[in-house]
């Protein structure tokens, strides 16, 4: 964070402050003259990259009260400049400031317009600032100090005029219902002299004459004037000020106005400069009179600020999705870990479980395919038993052909209610040279079978072979052999559920 740099500006000097967390310290006093300028710029570029406040407490100040229609956006703005370079010509040094709108009627908006009416005695000093580019949050006075300063004690809505001593001079501001109304500075009374006393009482009068002839304060209406110093110069100025139909005084002490803003560091005497100028750097929002121009800078440096802290922040969040994304990455190894050391724990029981289990004298993957054809059977709901029993009807009536094996399955749909299957058939060994004999058997075979099937037999492999090639011949041309010639048939039945 850059240095901040209080400037207090009176008709005599500039007082330089460095503020650092609560706490100022005057750094240099440069008097209004040729060295005392140079002077200034050799401290202002010493401490260039500081942020300054400019506090200007001198008597050219203009006060002027309006009360305007209520509107807003560009009119507001357009409406406001008017008003303000009618009321002040050629005084850059400006501001208006809204004090509420009227509670009857339109409802209009009461503004206050404030100006430095002497640039001459300003521009000095604000030419060094520009010429070194430093960052100047605003230019400031008293008056709009101290308005914030009543905001910020709150309670006090009546009409009272406040009077403080600075090293500019004393300063006495009217306040009408807690919000600042006019403000004027006597430069001859700096501090509270031992035997001006009754000159103090005498600016008072003054200033109470002038509210009561602008009418700004009613007649015979007693106005509370307080005086912000010490319990010793109360002492001495009380004997001086004499209670009256019209005024009445009350000693409001600077110690005690410190505490309630919660200052860190104490005033000494009965100086409001440090009071001032501690909530000038405390407080946001006090209204300022510089152009954009005088604070162009400090908008650079604030834009400056707003990236940085943009980059910050964008590189903290970046930082927690970083951990975010490395700490699921570690849950994800560790879950892949223990998957890991799962899967082997399963492998190591599988294959414990494959030493442990009994061999099987029929291979796994037949006996897999037996399982299947069986849970395929427990779903069908068409049986086997109808083609069973109709095969064996056909064996019974010829007993020379042997049944080898079954080949049964459903190779049309299930809702048609058909059994089908192949058999595999033999006949005697005998009849193995008599090819003529086996076809005339394997016919009559065929015939019985085919009775009261859908589609008949069908004869899929014959016990003899009849290719084309070779010369079919009498049973005495053929060696004799013991094999049993196998022939297989298909056929199928209407299924009994």
């Amino acid at each position: 964070m850059p240095q901040r740099h209080l400037l207090y500006l009176d008709a005599s000097a500039m007082h330089c402050f460095y503020w650092k967390q609560g706490h100022l310290r005057l750094i240099e006093r440069f008097p209004v003259t040729e060295p005392g300028i140079d002077g200034f710029v050799r401290h202002v570029q010493t401490y260039r990259k500081a942020i300054f406040s400019l506090l200007v407490d001198v008597m050219e100040e203009g006060f002027q009260f309006e009360v305007l229609p209520h509107v807003s956006g560009q009119d507001r703005t357009a409406m406001l400049k008017r008003k303000t370079d009618q009321a002040f010509f050629g005084s850059p040094l400006s501001a208006a400031i809204s004090l509420g709108r009227e509670r009857t009627g339109r409802r209009d908006e009461r503004f206050l317009f404030v100006a430095l009416t002497r640039q001459a005695a300003i521009d000095p000093w604000l030419d060094v600032l520009r010429a070194n580019e430093v960052a100047l949050s605003g230019i400031h006075t008293p008056p709009l100090v101290l308005d914030t300063i009543f905001k910020r004690l709150r309670g006090v809505s009546d009409n009272r005029l406040l009077v403080n001593f600075t090293p500019g001079g004393m300063r006495q501001t009217f306040f009408e219902h807690g919000r600042v109304r006019f403000s004027r500075l006597a430069q001859s009374l700096d501090d509270i002299p031992i035997g001006l006393e009754d000159q103090c009482a005498a600016e008072i009068l003054k200033t109470h004459s002038y509210l009561a002839g602008q009418r700004l304060i009613p007649r015979n209406v007693p106005l509370t004037v307080q005086l912000m110093v010490d319990d010793a110069d109360y002492k001495r100025l009380r004997p001086a000020l004499r209670e009256s139909a019209e005024l009445h005084f009350e000693h409001l002490p600077v110690n005690l106005v410190a505490s309630k803003l919660g200052l860190a560091q104490e005033p000494r005497g009965s100086s409001a400069l440090p009071v001032l100028l501690q909530c000038l750097a405390r407080e946001t929002g006090i209204a300022q009179l510089a152009t954009p121009t005088d604070t162009r800078f400090f908008g650079i440096w604030r834009m400056r600020q707003g990236l940085v802290g943009a980059a910050v922040a964008i590189f903290f969040a970046a930082m927690l999705y970083a951990g975010k994304v490395w700490f699921d990455g570690q849950q994800m190894l560790e879950a892949a870990v223990a998957v890991r050391q799962s899967a082997q724990i399963k492998e190591a029981q599988l294959q414990r479980l494959e030493t442990e289990r009994p061999q099987l004298d029929i291979p796994a993957t037949e006996l897999r395919d037996a399982i299947k054809t069986l849970r395929e059977l427990e779903q069908a709901q068409v049986a086997p038993e109808s083609w069973f029993l109709h095969l064996s009807r056909a064996l019974d009536q010829h007993p020379d052909v042997q049944l080898e094996r079954i080949d049964w399955q459903i190779r049309t749909d299930a809702s048609t209610g058909l059994s089908a299957g192949v058999a595999a058939l033999s006949l005697p060994e005998s009849s193995a040279n008599d090819r003529r004999g086996m076809l005339d058997e394997v016919g009559r075979f065929l015939d019985d079978l085919g009775a009261g099937t859908s589609n008949g037999a069908k004869l899929l492999r014959s016990p003899v072979n009849l290719a084309s090639s070779q010369t079919f011949s009498a049973s005495s041309d053929a060696p004799a052999t013991l094999k049993r010639p196998e022939f297989e048939v298909e056929f199928s039945v209407v299924a009994r559920p």
